[in-house]
């Protein structure tokens, strides 16, 4: 797991925190801001990891060339860099049916 996080770099260490703070925030609001509040989540969740994957790519094309067999460097970055866009629709997938599930809480 560490190996996963390391290799997607810093935005996964933010998506986590950001993933994290919002459940804590949304725990200490009132019941009914609870499902907007995960909802927002879910997308930050979404921005933030496209945020992620855009950086390495650019990271990718940027530093390619260094490596004696391009391909490979290619293909290790693209490896890398898609750690990003899996972690961060995990978060917001466990968001977004937190969201859905405190929206039928309130409307039973």
């Amino acid at each position: 797991m560490m190996n996963y996080m390391r290799d997607g770099g810093i935005t996964m260490w933010i998506l986590l925190v950001a993933a994290i703070g919002t459940a804590i925030f949304a725990a200490t609001r009132p019941r009914s801001e609870r499902p907007g509040i995960l909802l927002g989540g879910t997308v930050a969740s979404l921005l933030l990891g496209l945020l992620g994957v855009s950086l390495g790519l650019l990271a990718v094309s940027k530093h390619y060339a260094q490596f004696p067999d391009k391909v490979a460097a290619i293909g290790l970055g693209l490896g890398e860099l898609s750690n990003n866009g899996t972690f961060a629709v995990l978060l917001a997938a466990l968001l977004g049916i937190a969201s859905i599930v405190t929206r039928r809480r309130l409307a039973s």
